[in-house]
C-alpha cells in the first residue's frame, strides 16, 4: 500500500474492480477527458485490461485509488506506472478518478503525488511522463501542482465528439518533484 494525505493506493481486487470501473470508463464525459478508449468498454474488455496489468510481464504497477477521509475506504479510480525502464530510470504514468463525486477535491493530485514519491524514492526513477488532452484543464493544473511541466504538444491527436484536440506531453524530473514538494511546505 502507498499512502498519501487523502488517498491510499492498493492492488486491485480482481474482477470486482473491473465491474466497478464500468460506470467510470463508460461515462461519456470521463472518456472525453482521458487519452484512451473513445468507445465504451465491455466487462470482458475491462477484465482483460486488469488481467494484463496483473501479469508478471507487465512492466509497471497498477493500483486502485481509495479514499482515506471517509468512514470506509471508497474506490474512486485507478493509477498506474507503465513502460517502466530501469535502464533509463523512467516511466509513463496514467490516472483516472472515475467517480465524479470526488472530482475537483484534490484526490487525484494526492494520488499522483503519492505514486510519484514512490517512483522516485523507492524505484529510483528520474523521469515520469504523461499525456493529457488540452481540454482537460483541471487535470493539467493538478499535474502542474505535482511539478509536471508541458514539454510538447501532439497536434490534433484525438478526435472526440466531432472535434480534434491536441494532447499535451508533460514530464516530471526527480528535481522538479523535490522542488514542488519543498514549495508546498
Amino acid at each position: 500500500m502507498i499512502r498519501g494525505e487523502k488517498v491510499r493506493l492498493v492492488p486491485p481486487s480482481g474482477v470486482d474492480f473491473a465491474k466497478v470501473t464500468g460506470a467510470w470508463v463508460n461515462d461519456p464525459l470521463t472518456r472525453h477527458l482521458i487519452v484512451g478508449p473513445a468507445y465504451q468498454m465491455s466487462l470482458a474488455a475491462r477484465e482483460d485490461f486488469l488481467r494484463e496489468r496483473l501479469e508478471p510481464s507487465f512492466k509497471g504497477i497498477y493500483l486502485v485509488i481509495e479514499t482515506l477521509d471517509t468512514p470506509e475506504p471508497v474506490a474512486i479510480g485507478g493509477i498506474e506506472l507503465r513502460q517502466v525502464s530501469p535502464e533509463h530510470r523512467s516511466a509513463d504514468i496514467g490516472i483516472l478518478v472515475g467517480d465524479r463525486a470526488y472530482w475537483g477535491r484534490g484526490y487525484g493530485t494526492d494520488a499522483m503525488r503519492a505514486l510519484c514519491r514512490f517512483a522516485f524514492d523507492e524505484m529510483d526513477l528520474n523521469r515520469i511522463e504523461l499525456h493529457v488532452l488540452e481540454v482537460n484543464t483541471r487535470a493539467v493544473r493538478s499535474y502542474e501542482r505535482v511539478g509536471f511541466v508541458v514539454e510538447g504538444r501532439q497536434r490534433q491527436d484525438a478526435y472526440l465528439g466531432g472535434h480534434y484536440y491536441d494532447s499535451l506531453v508533460m514530464g516530471l524530473l526527480r528535481a522538479d518533484f523535490v522542488a514542488a514538494e519543498q514549495a508546498r511546505q
